[in-house]
């Protein structure tokens, strides 16, 4: 696992609160799938719940060059869930809003 810029962890732990964790069976859950491959765990775990905080980890994470892996379910065959290189994994599943219908 790569260590985190103090400076991400500072601010994903301030503005997510409970959301962000870097607990040992959270990274764990993150970082392995149905694949053949041996589970390499995120640095970090971030459970966004808008488009707005999507963003705002992106651009944390762009800013300090950290890697950023979506999740889903972790229901992956490839194996593209897996952070050979740390990073944060952001978890999607709280984003479970229809935001719109457009039947066409």
């Amino acid at each position: 696992m790569s260590d985190l810029p103090d400076a991400v962890t500072q601010t994903l732990t301030k503005r997510f609160g409970p959301r962000f964790s870097q607990g040992e069976s959270t990274r764990l859950q993150h970082g392995r799938d149905e694949s053949v491959h041996a589970p390499q765990p995120p640095a970090g775990v971030v459970h966004a719940e808008s488009t707005q905080e999507v963003a705002e980890i992106v651009r944390l994470c762009a800013a300090h060059g950290v890697p950023i892996i979506p999740y889903g379910v972790g229901s992956s065959v490839e194996g593209h869930v897996l952070a050979p290189h740390g990073g944060i994994s952001l978890d999607l599943s709280g984003m479970n809003r229809v935001l719109a219908i457009h039947a066409e």
